[in-house]
Order: structure tokens, then sequence, then C-alpha cells
């Protein structure tokens, strides 16, 4: 075998190791892809499970009790509670927002918090924490709440506790006999 065949042979082993080496990578690359999707979704949960457990604070229940329930008849203490925690829960779906926009949060999570902030904005409170609050989002974010606020219709008649109140009488009574929501 002649120097330029082993030096052939040599170049054939070096191009094989560098198309294995990018295929390589390209796993690598899929895998920590994959492993920060992972970890995005595990700090979104986090988030939402500290601020579903903060609610479990009785002081904090019970200014949110009386924004679901008589909002205009909040004092300034609780006015001050609730705008603070609306802005943590707002704040968390700006994240949540940029996320998805980003592409690091999937379509379904997104669709879960989309419907949640339909939902939220349908509440007189939270209708007026964000007019109080917006100019202090993101313009995207911003505008994205605007639109949802635009298309949500205020409903003051859906009290927490009421609705709550139905579902158990639902749970508890013959299908038959209890009116659906």
């Amino acid at each position: 075998m002649s120097l330029s065949d082993l030096a052939a042979v040599g170049s054939l082993i070096s191009g094989i190791a560098v198309f294995l080496s990018f295929i390589f990578l390209a796993l690598q690359l899929r895998q920590a892809n994959r492993n920060q999707r992972s970890l995005m979704q595990q700090a979104r949960t986090g988030r939402n499970v500290e601020i579903l457990l903060k609610m479990t604070d009785p002081g904090l229940s019970e200014t949110l009790a009386q924004a679901n329930a008589d909002c205009a008849a909040m004092n300034d203490t609780e006015i001050w509670s609730f705008y603070c925690f609306s802005a943590a829960v707002f704040w968390s779906y700006e994240d949540s927002f940029m996320q998805f926009r980003a592409k690091t949060l999937d379509a379904s999570s997104w669709a879960s918090d989309v419907a949640t902030l339909e939902r939220l904005v349908s509440y007189p409170p939270y209708r007026a924490f964000w007019k109080m609050a917006r100019d202090g989002m993101s313009g995207d974010y911003r505008d994205f709440v605007d639109s949802l606020m635009d298309k949500v219709a205020s409903d003051g008649s859906r009290i927490l506790t009421d609705v709550f109140k139905v579902c158990i009488a639902q749970e508890l009574q013959p299908a038959s006999t209890v009116k659906s929501l």
C-alpha cells in the first residue's frame, strides 16, 4: 500500500468520523432542547402551584373572597393585597406568553394559560387591576391581554363560591335533579 493510498483511507475515515460527530451533535442538541423545555414546564408549574398555595394564606384568602364577592367594598389594605397578588398572576402569564412566543412552551400549555386568562379577565376585580397595571407590562403581552379584555365580557354574576356550590350540588344529587352551569 502506497503512501497516497494510506492518505486516501485516512481521509475516508476522517470524513466518516466528522459525519458521525455531526449526527452525535444533532442528537445532543435535540436532547438539550427537550431538557430545556422540560425545565421551562417545571418552572411554569412551580410558579402556578406557588401562587395557588399562597392563596391558602388566610389573609389573602379573605381578600380574594372579598374581591370575588363585593370588590367595590374592599378597604385600602385589601385593594393593595389584591393588586400585588394580581400583579404576580399576570406577570406569571407574561412569562408564559414570552416562552410560547420563543417556542420554549408548547401550544397545549399555552392554551391552558389562555383559558385561565380568559376566565380571569371575565371577573371585574381582575379587569380593574389590568386597567391599573397594563402600562407596566410588555407591549405584545399588553396587546394580547387587551384583546382578551375586548373579547371576554365582564361577568360579575359568577362568584367563585356560588359556582362551587352549584358543582357540589351536582355531585351530591342525582344528575336529573340539578341544573347545570
